[in-house]
């Protein structure tokens, strides 16, 4: 589902923030129990689960001979970005931490995570079986912020429940259980911790998740550029995920033909290509600067746990579609981008994505767009569309992987503002005397649609009633569908 994280100032300053927030389920705002009760001493010196320290300069230089690695073998490299270290665990609610019965019947759980000179971590439940009435919290070292809460409604179809990375080296898990209410042997086991070395700027409260700046080239959704654009950039998401360690892409919510809403999610293949990443997907959805060119400030609130269920992908064409297990919160007012699966090119594309996990970020190539075979090494024959060399404005960096190209509002295909491919890597960046130079290549959403299988190809997913359509505009859930549906590129 989703949660914020909130700073605490005392009873009657949580309650001025609950009331000036927008109109989410309370028990999104719910501050921890231990916040508001005087509390056992056993509580207030909880077990410690010491994992070991984070070398940063270590684990960036292993991340720089990767992608090295790529260059040298491929000329580009893909642009998913790993941003933490896995810590495989076992810590359980049964085995571990320090239980405290309450005046009120009620009961309280409570264990601290420690990782030495950690930026961020972030916490994967391989079960998480809670009662009704049960809430899970995380909350900082110095008790200034807190992070839930989470119930029963937040697990995973198959029980699991992960979170995004959260501020800070040390971090306490508390578990309240209502008075009569019955917990299951080992209801909480936590089995992964992201124990995270790029750069996060916590000093405001705000920037709680970022990956480390992005180039001075980006350029921020909020400046003109993306005024065409204003609804596809509502679409966009930058996600987290566990392969191995945490990596960080980008991704878009796309509409279907039966405009039913159903929380299709976009991205790259090379992010996500098993049921278990997919799993492990927590978003975070208008990240985003709040003035032109500050590339930060912004807000990383309005993030979306429950994982999401794995419907389609493919290596060849690098793309992904997954299902979101819940829908975005309709406080986020998040858009359904529409997409072309006409095979049309057109005079140019333009970009939405999270540079380095930054704030989202606007990209325009006008030099028109060429065929050409992956540039990841994946296997794809005139699969992808080369972009860039240079761009006329911003750029991309990892963490935009799986982030989708759009046609130009104004396009004279008419197809405007719909999704033509997915990132899969490159080598454009903000470098040199020519800043937006380099090309990338974009999975492309044609070939996609097609495949040996609804396992295959997008097809299935977004035309579910095979309605024969190739495009379809996107959907705003507050405004209603539009009902224009595109056959061979062609308004019937």
């Amino acid at each position: 589902m989703s949660r914020r994280f909130l700073r605490w100032a005392g009873p009657c300053a949580a309650a001025m923030l609950l009331l000036s927030m927008s109109p989410l389920p309370a028990r999104e705002t719910q501050p921890p129990y231990s916040f508001g009760h005087a509390l056992p001493p056993q509580l207030a010196s909880a077990p410690v689960l010491e994992l070991p320290a984070v070398d940063a300069a270590r684990e960036l230089a292993a991340d720089a001979r990767a992608m090295d690695a790529q260059r040298a073998a491929n000329g580009a490299a893909e642009k998913r970005l790993r941003v933490a270290v896995g810590q495989a665990v076992t810590a359980s609610s049964t085995r571990d931490g320090v239980w405290a019965e309450l005046a009120d019947g009620s009961r309280l759980w409570r264990l601290v995570v420690h990782s030495p000179n950690a930026t961020d971590l972030r916490f994967g439940f391989s079960r998480f079986e809670l009662p009704a009435g049960a809430t899970l919290h995380v909350i900082d070292e110095g008790r200034h912020r807190y992070d839930g809460a989470y119930g029963a409604a937040d697990r995973t179809p198959d029980g699991q429940l992960w979170l995004a990375p959260i501020a800070g080296s040390e971090l306490a898990l508390e578990l309240h259980v209502p008075a009569g209410a019955t917990l299951a042997h080992d209801a909480l086991v936590l089995s992964t911790v992201g124990t995270g070395y790029r750069n996060v700027d916590a000093a405001d409260g705000t920037q709680l998740f970022g990956a480390g700046p992005s180039g001075t080239c980006n350029i921020d959704v909020v400046c003109a550029l993306g005024d065409d654009y204003r609804d596809e950039i509502r679409a966009v998401a930058k996600f987290y995920f566990q392969s191995g360690g945490t990596y960080l892409c980008t991704g878009t919510l796309v509409n279907n033909t039966a405009q039913d809403l159903k929380p299709y999610f976009l991205t790259a293949n090379h992010c996500i290509s098993t049921q278990s990443e997919a799993t492990s997907m927590s978003l975070i959805w208008n990240y985003q600067s709040p003035t032109c060119d500050q590339h930060g400030g912004g807000s990383t609130a309005q993030t979306q746990s429950g994982g999401a269920t794995l419907r389609a992908h493919r290596a060849d064409v690098d793309v992904a579609l997954v299902e979101l297990n819940s829908l975005p919160p309709t406080a986020y007012q998040v858009y359904y981008a529409g997409w072309d699966a006409s095979g049309i090119t057109p005079a140019g594309s333009i970009g939405i994505h999270h540079p380095s996990g930054w704030v989202k970020a606007i990209t325009e190539d006008d030099n028109g767009l060429t065929t050409m075979n992956s540039c990841i090494g994946s296997g794809g024959t005139s699969s992808h569309w080369r972009t860039g060399s240079p761009y006329a404005q911003g750029t991309t960096e990892g963490g935009s992987s799986g982030s989708a190209i759009f046609v130009p509002a104004g396009d004279a295909s008419g197809h405007q503002n719909l999704i033509l491919g997915t990132l899969s890597g490159g080598s454009a960046a903000c470098s040199g005397s020519v800043p937006n130079a380099g090309y990338d290549c974009y999975g492309k959403f044609s070939v996609a649609w097609q495949g040996a299988s609804a396992a295959t190809r997008l097809r299935d997913w977004l035309d579910p009633a095979s309605t024969g359509a190739t495009t379809l505009p996107g959907i705003d859930p507050a405004a209603g569908p539009d009902d224009r549906i595109f056959v061979d590129g062609f308004e019937p």
